[in-house]
């Protein structure tokens, strides 16, 4: 239900590798790429709905929901996730008719699809290839819509899926086997849906989607747990993917994916269209995951031309005819040969240990993948073994990863100076076929390496050895070896030299890599926290909250890489924290100065973070570096958050004669009948006026109570509005932003987030007989609200958190229809 537009500055060279389209060396980067994407042979008027990206030795294959008129599922492979080769029907099976949602794991040696006809209940499809063709192998098992299956690091099975209370998950026998669910309170309050389940350093991730595909207000939000299936806390962060103006809405049913430089994870997901000839048609977008210690963030959604992914620093896909390539280096034993796709390692007389390296070398710190499978069952031999090498630097200096088919276990060994250390052995799956096969992960940061088998987290060593080549290994075995590549990215680091999109978030700890002068400078010695990044600059904070840097002198600074989507005028949110009275920033877009100076308020505490509003960047479109520079004192930094300014004109509304202002109205339809606004009965409403870049600004109204049981009021610093009453949701809170409202007994303030949470009140008598003024002012994230007395407000509040806003569009909301609307006025305030 998509429609993939690979959008491209350059011309690709593309050579199909087989039945697999995997592309050559010699291929041209891509400059960029652009949502949403769009694909040649997609469903017609359905297009590229609930996209699913798969990697499978190298290369990536995606899967998408199918018109509800037609069977089968199709597939389309890639090798750098924007060349998109369309493989055909992956299964033409009766029962894949409408086949919502299709999933596809990899496991032994075989590929396994989870899908839901139509929403109702599952079925498992198994094939030898992850083009098929997929043949029926359950029947239909229940379990709701949007399976999706994770893999422990113990080989341990779960089957995620939507349930009528939120997500729920199941355990697994085995592939085709799923047992009772369990509900896991990962839930939107309304329909949830499209559960994606993975593990990074220990801890559970889940995203999920909310809540009817047909609203704009679909959205992505994503909780953590210590366990697989239960006690899931929805992040702070959420919603991680929202969007309900412009050219892209209603975001939602994720998947994710390590992208081609083997470190960067990329969110793919579908945005709505409209109605189709049959059910939605959407289209395919991808975004960049940017990770923080424990918190993820998304650098997205964006419509604009992104920098495409990056490819790794080495990669064989072992292509060629039969000859290895010249950057192999080919004295290292044996007898090696490329054929259908694999180096071959054909001639095992003994026990020694053959090796074939690559000639180019890791940095220090890298992420390696190798596959691996047996050529036969090797029969007669009780030590074959075969792996892969990495930071080999000389015979005396390396390491090796084994699989073992007679312990069943992956070793490892270390080589240092000449000394080796003992085997590190671990257990894999009981049915692990050595005949099929497997990845070899081997992730190196610092003196730690994490090794992985089939994606099965199995082992942390720690050892001195340093980065070096990387390359197969044979014992008295014949094997065949697929795709190998090293990137000298490890543990998300990539993202630290990405162009991050503007507008948008830039977590401040991402500043950019090369050290002194490149990517910071001016930087106190001394700095001993280096748990985030081994560098000089002070680094603060922690895994689980996220870290922070300390900018502690005059003239320190911080570089960025930043993609300014147009030219103009922007505001920027910086999270900072201060015990100083005199701290003074500037930013710096290139050598130009584009904020001049900035005064922080005391925080009154170091670790009392609060968001300052800067306005009146002037900054140019296009890729570049955004300087974030000390000037005097000092001060912590946690992000920064930029935005589009725009100018807060006057805007009167006196109801004479009918609306005067362009009001945008949800829930219900708004009308004025004897010189008030009010909407048509209706459990809740809004009507909204202005643009998100509004900011600092007061907004008046004459209100008066209908109901003793409702409320009504005013919204400012307003995003992402949607009808919370499309197709049955019944959710009022389909808005970011804060709602200052009225009762009989006081005065109140809450923040909604696509949920609700009452940020303070004050009692206060207010007649259902009277008119009673009202004006709340937002100086970026304090907000003041006046009743009756506008010199002093009832209510002065400092959002002081997370994710406070900042900006956005002004409005009126009455819940229970408790309320009418007069001479309504917003206007702009100087903030010196």
């Amino acid at each position: 239900m998509r429609i993939l537009v690979a959008f491209v500055t350059a011309f690709i060279v593309i050579f199909l590798l087989g039945s697999c389209n995997k592309m050559d060396e010699t291929e041209a980067k891509k400059s960029g790429y652009k949502n949403p994407m769009t694909l040649q042979d997609e469903w017609g008027e359905y297009g590229l709905g609930d996209p699913y990206v798969f990697k499978f030795n190298g290369m990536y294959y995606l899967y998408v929901s199918t018109r509800d008129t037609d069977a089968g599922v199709k597939v389309w492979s890639s090798a750098n996730l924007t060349d998109w080769k369309y493989e055909g029907l992956c299964t033409e099976d009766p029962v894949t008719k409408a086949a919502y949602a299709p999933e596809v794991i990899y496991w032994n040696g075989y590929f396994y699809m989870y899908t839901s006809p139509a929403g109702n209940g599952h079925y498992v499809l198994k094939s030898e290839s992850p083009t098929g063709p997929f043949e029926v192998v359950t029947d239909n098992f229940g379990k709701s819509i949007d399976g999706n299956v994770f893999i422990d690091d113990d080989g341990s099975m779960y089957f995620s899926h939507a349930g009528a209370s939120g997500i729920e998950v199941a355990p697994m026998d085995d592939p085709v086997t799923i047992g009772d669910s369990v509900n896991t309170d990962a839930y939107m309050k309304g329909w949830t849906e499209g559960s994606t389940i993975f593990k990074r350093n220990g801890k559970y991730y889940m995203t999920y989607t909310g809540n009817h595909v047909f609203s704009t207000g679909y959205r992505i939000n994503y909780a953590v747990s210590d366990d697989p299936i239960k006690g899931y806390v929805p992040s702070k962060q959420n919603p991680v993917i929202l969007n309900t103006e412009g050219p892209i809405v209603g975001l939602g049913h994720n998947s994710i994916v390590k992208g081609p430089n083997l470190d960067t994870d990329y969110m793919f997901y579908h945005n709505l269209e409209g109605p189709g000839v049959v059910g939605p048609l959407r289209h395919m977008n991808m975004d960049r995951i940017a990770w923080n210690g424990e918190e993820m963030s998304v650098l997205g959604p964006t419509f604009t031309e992104q920098q495409a992914p990056e490819p790794p620093e080495f990669q064989d896909y072992f292509n060629s005819k039969k000859n290895i390539r010249a950057d192999w280096d080919k004295s290292m034993g044996g007898e090696w040969n490329i054929s259908k796709g694999f180096l071959r390692q054909g001639k095992a007389e003994s026990a020694d240990w053959y090796k074939q390296l690559a000639k180019k070398e890791t940095a220090a710190d890298y992420t390696a993948e190798f596959h691996a499978k047996m050529k036969d069952a090797n029969a007669g031999s009780d030590d074959a073994l075969f792996g892969a090498v990495f930071s080999y630097q000389d015979e005396e200096n390396y390491a090796v990863a084994f699989l073992n088919p007679t312990e069943n276990v992956v070793m490892t060994r270390f080589i240092v100076n000449g000394t080796e250390s003992e085997w590190n052995k671990s257990d894999l799956p009981p049915e692990f076929d050595y005949t099929k096969l497997h990845q070899i992960r081997v992730e190196k940061s610092a003196e730690h390496f994490k090794v992985y088998v089939d994606g099965m987290h199995k082992q942390t060593i720690q050892s001195e050895l340093n980065g070096g080549k990387i390359g197969y290994i044979t014992a008295d075995a014949k094997a065949d070896f697929g795709y190998i590549a090293f990137s000298n990215h490890v543990n998300g680091s990539a993202i630290w030299d990405i162009a991050k999109p503007v507008p948008g978030t830039i977590q401040a700890v991402h500043y950019r890599s090369g050290g002194e002068g490149v990517g910071y400078g001016g930087i106190a010695v001394g700095n001993e926290n280096q748990a985030y990044r081994p560098d000089t600059v002070d680094i603060g904070g922690n895994s689980k909250f996220g870290y922070h840097v300390n900018l502690n002198q005059s003239g320190e600074w911080l570089s960025y890489k930043v993609n300014v989507a147009k030219d103009g005028t922007y505001n920027v949110d910086l999270r900072i924290a201060t015990e100083d009275d005199s701290a003074k920033l500037k930013l710096k877009q290139g050598n130009k100065d584009v904020s001049g100076e900035i005064s922080l308020p005391n925080t009154e505490g170091a670790q009392n973070w609060r968001t300052v509003t800067i306005k009146g960047l002037d900054l140019s479109k296009g890729k570049g570096e955004l300087k974030v520079e000390v000037i005097q004192g000092e001060a912590s930094l946690s992000k920064l958050t930029l935005y589009k300014d725009e100018e807060v004109k006057e805007h009167v509304d006196t109801f004479t004669d009918g609306t005067e202002l362009e009001w945008t109205m949800y829930e219900s339809y708004w009308t004025v009948n004897e010189g008030v606004f009010a909407p048509s009965d209706s459990i809740f409403s809004k009507a909204m006026v202005g643009k998100d870049g509004w900011t600092n600004y007061t907004v008046e109204a004459d209100i008066q109570l209908n109901k003793a049981e409702g409320d009504a009021g005013i919204l400012v610093n307003g995003v992402n509005p949607a009808n919370g009453m499309e197709r049955n949701q019944n959710n009022g809170d389909f808005l970011q932003g804060y709602y200052a409202f009225i009762k009989p007994d006081g005065v109140y303030l809450g923040k909604q987030n696509y949920n609700w949470e009452l940020l303070t009140s004050e009692p206060m008598e207010l007649s259902m007989d009277d008119v009673h003024h009202m004006k709340v002012e937002v100086n970026g994230a304090n907000v003041k609200v006046f009743v009756g007395n506008m010199e002093t407000p009832i209510i002065d509040y400092k959002d002081t958190s997370q994710q406070p806003f900042t900006h956005g569009k002004a409005g009126v909301r009455v819940h229970n229809n408790a309320g009418s609307f007069d001479n309504f006025e917003v206007s702009g305030i100087s903030v010196k």
